[in-house]
């Protein structure tokens, strides 16, 4: 193998395209390359082979035979057909889609992150990136959607077109009325903005204590720039309890994962373990140990922090939170919420024509060992997300429960408002699992 395992597991590769030829040398972890003619019928084979091949499961993948892989209306439909019952995450994605979302830091669409209430008849705003055309209409967390061009939820989720219009990928320019359930009436345009990865921070005063708040969204090339720019500013005010709000982070990045873990820790974990990376049988070699390097400066050196989660806390946020658990940290992790989505596993993937194959490839334990949390990790104190306040509110369930503990040393009684139970979604794909829209 012609690989360094850490550039690969923390770097995407360039893309094939043109004229149905590569025009540069593309390169994906295993002995299956992408294929050097595109077209319906090379992207099928290589899909299946690298399922065979380097896929986490793959001693456990369906054989098939050349026509019956043939017969298969497509790449992406290859992949799930041969995925494992245990895997609900590995997809195939454009790779304009891709390398705009994790490297760029961009998207198009209307930049809202949409749920279905409890009924399944209207549409939550979880929240609105900040500068998004959204952001812009002033649409809000904890708006409610009742239409869309005046067509109810009820009918786009039984429509495929009307699905894929509203809900797939988004045309650029494509502009929408939402109808919210107080009869306001506005209108969006699909367009590209830039994904701020900080949906929320601020210092919150308490019983003489300080305490730093941040929702982050998003493990993404340009988060490390975000994130550097939050601690330095609750360093400079001398924090001293952190909460970490990773309720929507759907993941990304490892090595943003691993330079968060660094700058809550801090001295407390350099040169600790931040991972431990698993391969298949056929490529164990590979199996590595991911350190911590030298504390940033703008490290913390928290020997504490919060940090809240729903379902949709995934993959890298759970990796955060797993490695910081671990017990050469000697971290107190207070975990606050709902169980997360259960992601142990990673991707390395890479590009092939126009697309990215994202397979699971990698299984994550941490310094102790520990990892397989595919049913989530539990938090320690329960709440549910009250999509009805904004970040912040004090009153929200998450971080008044939060805020409880800090002041009282143990969880309080669940609160008697009436808040969303269950996270009921309707992306699917791409932006249900890494929550873009």
């Amino acid at each position: 193998m012609r690989y360094i395992l850490i550039i690969l597991i923390t770097l995407f590769f360039t893309s094939c395209g043109g004229n149905n030829r590569v025009e540069e040398k593309n390169e994906i972890f295993g002995d299956v390359q992408p294929p050097e003619i595109c077209n319906q019928e090379s992207k099928k084979l290589f899909v299946y082979d690298v399922m065979h091949d380097s896929y986490l499961w793959a001693g456990n993948v369906e054989v098939l035979s050349e026509q019956e892989i043939l017969n298969i209306e497509d790449d992406a439909k290859i992949l799930e057909r041969l995925k494992s019952s245990e895997d609900r995450f590995s997809h195939i994605m454009k790779k304009d889609v891709h390398d705009n979302y994790f490297q760029a830091g961009v998207n198009t669409g209307f930049g809202f992150y949409p749920s279905l209430t409890a009924d399944e008849k209207f549409i939550n705003i979880d929240f609105v990136y900040p500068g998004s055309p959204s952001d812009e209409a002033n649409l809000k967390r904890g708006d409610v959607i009742s239409t869309i061009d005046g067509f109810t939820i009820d009918e786009i989720r039984t429509s495929e077109v009307l699905y894929n219009k509203y809900f797939g990928n988004p045309e650029d320019n494509l502009t929408i009325t939402l109808k919210l359930q107080d009869a306001t009436q506005m209108t969006v345009a699909s367009e590209e903005f830039k994904i701020d990865t900080i949906l929320h921070k601020s210092i919150i005063e308490q019983n003489g204590t300080k305490i730093g708040y941040f929702v982050f969204q998003n493990f993404i090339g340009t988060a490390s720039y975000d994130i550097n720019k939050v601690f330095q500013n609750f360093k400079e005010q001398n924090v001293n309890d952190l909460i970490l709000d990773l309720r929507y982070n759907g993941g990304g990045y490892i090595h943003v994962a691993k330079e968060l873990v660094s700058l809550i820790g801090g001295n407390k974990v350099s040169g600790k373990i931040f991972n431990q990376v698993r391969f298949n049988q056929k490529y164990s070699k590979y199996n590595s140990i991911d350190y911590i390097a030298i504390a940033p400066k703008n490290s913390l050196n928290l020997s504490r922090v919060f940090i809240i989660t729903t379902s949709s806390s995934c993959s890298a946020s759970e990796l955060v939170i797993n490695a910081l658990k671990s017990s050469a940290n000697n971290i107190e992790v207070i975990q606050i919420g709902s169980p997360t989505c259960g992601k142990p596993y990673g991707m390395i993937g890479g590009a092939y024509c126009d697309s990215y194959i994202l397979p699971v490839q990698i299984e994550n334990v941490n310094g102790d060992g520990d990892g397989g949390y595919v049913d989530g990790i539990v938090p320690f104190c329960q709440s549910e997300d009250d999509v009805s306040l904004d970040f912040g509110d004090k009153n929200e369930s998450s971080l008044s429960q939060v805020l409880f503990y800090i002041d009282n040393n143990s969880c309080k009684t669940k609160s008697s408002r009436h808040i969303k139970s269950e996270r009921k979604e309707i992306l699917r794909g791409f932006g249900k699992i890494y929550g873009i829209f």
